[in-house]
């Protein structure tokens, strides 16, 4: 005799995750966002990070933009951040940052900026490339701007402390500004300078949480000690290298292989492994370039100038190669 089955069980209740809350508090596709001066409307999303969205939108007049928004209710605030920075790189008139062009916020909801939009991000621009790398003229010239956005972004006060090529982009080729580079998001800024008028230079932490990305993240990140200028120019040496040469050493590691990533960071000072890391980069200026980097101390002034004449010493010898 078979027995018949029960009904089935009711389901679970379905809760939603944080995640999906904070998706729902986000613009949605078709969405027009007013705000003081203007209305735009909400095209497609463009990128997403632990931080917020990026959006496409077209104000009313039909010309698009970049709306960068975080959810309400984010324990970190990093808009606020944002518009510091971008402020500073304003009034240096730097060509590197977008400036922001109108402000607002949907309440309960979500707070934004509107920005000028800007193309492909140079992570993005290598790995569609077969190999997977830029020729050395346009790395070292890329390598040239990214250098120049790093230096107006220390001369406003501030470091970046997550320097990577997804990090920067070209500009738009409808804007002409396709060989122009532009540095992004500003989330894990850190201000090195006080408030003071003299305009004097943060006291070092005993220890700083980590901060950047694990695959460019300088020696001191990784050790969790606290990072100034020098931390960032030598991420973008890290990042250099690998479009340049198509990747890093280091490159099958994941994020929490921080001490792996850091022994093998130590090891290419020197020996084979040095060898290996400059093979396919322009061998004298580069090996000047680190050496010259790890000569420098929390309290150092970089000399920008001594590395971007290394970038063109590079670039005029490859012209004779």
């Amino acid at each position: 005799m078979t027995s018949k089955a029960g009904p089935p069980p009711p389901a679970a209740p379905v809760i939603p995750s944080e995640e999906t809350e904070k998706n729902d508090k986000l613009p949605a596709s078709g969405e027009i966002i007013p705000t003081k001066h203007h209305k735009y409307e909400a095209i497609k999303l463009l990128g997403k990070g632990g931080f917020g969205a990026v959006f496409l939108v077209k104000r009313e007049d039909g010309e698009s933009f970049a709306m960068k928004c975080e959810s309400y209710d984010v324990k970190k605030q990093v808009l606020s951040m944002d518009c510091k920075v971008l402020r500073g790189t304003f009034l240096i008139q730097s060509p590197h940052f977008c400036s922001v062009l109108d402000r607002g916020k949907a309440i309960d909801r979500f707070r934004f900026l509107i920005m000028k939009l800007v193309g492909k991000n140079l992570w993005d621009l290598r790995i569609e490339r077969e190999p997977p790398k830029f020729s050395l003229n346009t790395s070292l010239k890329a390598a040239e701007q990214c250098l120049m956005a790093i230096q107006d972004l220390h001369t406003v006060g501030f470091l970046h402390r997550d320097i990577k090529p997804g990090n920067f982009a070209v500009g738009r080729p409808e804007t002409n500004e396709f060989h122009t580079v532009f540095m992004l998001d500003f989330g894990l800024c850190r201000k090195f300078i006080g408030e003071t008028q003299t305009k004097d230079l943060r006291m070092p932490r005993t220890s700083a949480p980590f901060r950047g990305t694990t695959r460019y993240a300088s020696l001191a990140a990784l050790k969790q000690i606290e990072q100034s200028r020098k931390d960032d120019i030598e991420a973008w040496l890290y990042m250099v290298a690998e479009w340049t040469v198509g990747a890093l050493p280091w490159r099958r590691l994941k994020g929490q292989d921080k001490e792996e990533v850091l022994r093998w960071k130590e090891d290419i000072r020197t020996g084979d492994a040095h060898d290996e890391f400059m093979t396919g980069l322009p061998r004298r200026e580069f090996d000047t370039i680190m050496s010259y980097v790890d000569s420098l101390e929390y309290h150092s002034i970089p000399d920008y100038d001594h590395v971007h004449y290394l970038l063109q010493h590079a670039c005029k010898v490859i012209l004779y190669l």
